[in-house]
């Protein structure tokens, strides 16, 4: 919650201090917010909106003592996990599944993942864990999910979980968590229909609002959406950018993607600008020179974008998950 506020904060000085989007006061037209349906995301949402509108005034009581000082409430949407196809990586998709089990079965992933069985397996029997499906690194996701923010925390560990079993789980995992989500890797080359179907909405859905805004159809100048670490990569896929910005790494905590559509002051093409912000210690990185097709600049024209993104686009989401 801390790490959100404080980017909250940081964005709040971007977008009404160095590039005056609006103001410090929350106007209900001016934001849209979306978050999965999972809890510690929506925590996220609104912890990050808290120090967004810090300095928001006459939107709360505060007349009242009873009130949290200086907070403003924001409404955050969401849907159901199982048919969040913007947000969540792995909704009901029949078709993402189908891929992903094609792609476990390539002759390279197949001696990869034996070369980790012992490792795995391993793992598996600490945590108490009876499983024999270790094709993929989805057996000991909990154990990754908990080690992590132990880590992070400086947490003891158990002292079977060695600092060479975990950089050679992570290194594993990250490997072959890039791969089944559509990178290239193991003799397979970038499976543009994968990253379409879990990332391509939310890219999809982007361009449209930008096309809204230019096309004076829309008050909202902030679309926030609020997901995992897993949400970040595919969009990263979806800009071919994921490889030069993470590596096989995996976001931080509260990193945050930036996509902004600019106008130049000769009322030319419209532009966007990418940014990072890897962690709540971090200032935006410009990431715009690492999407494919944006001729490896700071800025890419809308036009560019679009064109470069077809590939990754889907036309009806839940039609594109039943092709079977």
């Amino acid at each position: 919650m801390q790490q959100h506020f404080e980017q909250g904060i940081k964005l709040r000085d971007r977008y009404v201090n160095q590039y005056p989007l609006f103001s410090a006061e929350y106007k209900d037209y001016n934001v849209y917010v979306r978050s999965t349906d999972v809890n510690r995301t929506l925590i996220s949402a609104y912890s990050q909106l808290a120090g967004f509108y810090a300095d928001s005034v006459s939107t709360y009581p505060s007349s009242n003592s009873m009130w949290p000082s200086h907070w403003t409430p924001v409404p955050v949407h969401t849907v159901e996990e199982e048919t969040d196809h913007l947000l969540n990586s792995s909704p009901h998709c029949p078709r993402m599944s189908q891929i992903e089990e094609e792609l476990k079965l390539k002759p390279r992933f197949v001696a990869f993942m034996q070369t980790q069985q012992p490792l795995l397996q391993n793992i598996a029997k600490n945590m108490g864990v009876t499983s024999n499906d270790f094709s993929s690194y989805a057996s000991t996701s909990k154990f990754y999910a908990a080690t992590r923010i132990e880590k992070f925390y400086n947490l003891t560990l158990p002292a079977w979980i060695t600092d060479n079993l975990w950089e050679q789980y992570c290194n594993g995992k990250h490997m072959g968590d890039d791969y089944l989500y559509g990178n290239a890797g193991f003799g397979e080359p970038e499976n543009a229909e994968l990253i379409m179907l879990k990332g391509g909405l939310l890219l999809k859905t982007m361009i449209l609002n930008m096309d809204l805004v230019i096309a004076n159809r829309t008050k909202t100048k902030y679309f926030m959406y609020s997901a995992h670490d897993t949400t970040i990569n595919a969009f990263l896929r979806s800009l071919q950018a994921k490889q030069d910005i993470l590596d096989y790494k995996t976001p931080d905590y509260a990193a945050v993607v930036l996509i902004e559509l600019w106008k130049s002051d000769n009322n030319l093409e419209p532009y966007i600008k990418a940014r990072y912000i890897r962690n709540v210690a971090s200032s935006p990185e410009p990431i715009t020179q690492f999407i494919k097709g944006c001729a490896g600049k700071d800025s890419c024209f809308l036009n560019d974008f679009k064109l470069r993104s077809q590939p990754f686009i889907p036309d009806d989401i839940v039609k594109d998950c039943e092709k079977l």
